[in-house]
């Protein structure tokens, strides 16, 4: 496995080469660049006139998930933001008509000694597959101010296929849906569940420090973390996700070793040309038929979400 720079690859060999454990970073996309734009913009709006990098030393925990709780959404579902996401999928060579998209997540990382639960959530050892995602999952995630090895991701690229002792056949997806409404408020403990590899360090941990205007794309089976903000600033990034539509029918993707969670998050991705989900038929075919009155996909009302986190 290696760390690529602005392969030649086609939208094919890229998938292939990220299902093999490849991490890819990409630096010349303006889509990235102006999404990352957007983002420092809305940031220095939020915490005016204090430098987002040291919010967490004007404002408490509390009082930072007060702001976030509400304005996390409002990013999200901002028109600019996502169709800035589609641009930077086809700006990296992805077929738009066969490429399934997420909602872009602005993500923070403060200091370990402030907000690190609820909407500031700081992962443990984890794979996103843990947490429901398919094998065919690709990760998009990029900063959006300088970031340093005490304060970013870290990948166990010895794990990659190979299995380790977690947790996550305590996930359940759908009954996360229901618990998101609740996740601005979890400023001291977490309510719902996390999946996270148990009693586990990387002999060779790898870290990946893209540049702001990169971005870095590597597979939902990958065993990564949150390395513990011991920087002294607050990192701000957004991350979101894909599936091309032939490799979920035809099943080529990452491999799964060790996943034990019920249900998927394929419900959440909408296809890049033309907004549509995936045909449930197949979803149902290949996921098996949910529980009758699952929550399939976040729905804020019926979740009992409270104002501070409504959409998120």
């Amino acid at each position: 496995m290696a760390v690529f720079v602005d392969p030649a690859l086609s939208g094919p060999e890229l998938r292939s080469s990220i299902y093999d454990g490849n991490l890819v970073v990409l630096t010349r996309l303006p889509a990235v660049s102006a999404l990352a734009a957007h983002y420092r913009a809305r940031l220095e709006e939020l915490f005016a006139p204090h430098d987002p990098e040291f919010a967490h030393e004007q404002f408490s925990p509390a009082e930072i998930a007060a702001l976030l709780g509400p304005w996390k959404p409002r990013f999200i579902h901002d028109p600019l933001s996502e169709r800035l996401v589609r641009e930077i999928v086809e700006q990296a060579g992805c077929d738009p008509k066969l490429t399934h998209y997420d909602v872009p997540k602005p993500r923070t990382s403060f200091p370990s000694d402030h907000l690190t639960t609820g909407i500031a959530f700081a992962f443990p050892w984890h794979r996103d597959s843990w947490y429901a995602a398919p094998a065919q999952q690709i990760n998009w995630w990029m900063p959006v101010y300088p970031v340093r090895p005490d304060n970013t991701m870290g990948f166990d690229l010895t794990k990659f296929g190979r299995a380790v002792e977690n947790d996550s056949d305590k996930f359940d997806y759908y009954k996360l849906n229901m618990a998101r409404g609740t996740i601005a408020t979890q400023v001291t403990q977490e309510v719902q569940a996390r999946p996270r590899a148990i009693d586990h360090e990387a002999p060779d941990e790898v870290i990946v420090l893209p540049a702001p205007g990169s971005i870095l794309l590597f597979a939902g089976a990958h065993l990564h973390r949150s390395i513990p903000n011991t920087s002294g600033r607050s990192r701000f990034s957004i991350d979101f996700r894909t599936i091309d539509v032939a490799d979920l029918r035809d099943g080529r993707g990452a491999p799964l070793a060790d996943v034990y969670c019920t249900g998927t998050a394929v419900r959440d991705f909408h296809n890049v040309a033309d907004g549509s989900s995936f045909d449930e038929e197949m979803v149902v075919s290949i996921f098996g038929q949910p529980p009758a009155g699952a929550m399939l996909t976040f729905d804020p009302d019926a979740a009992g979400a409270v104002p501070a986190s409504s959409g998120s």
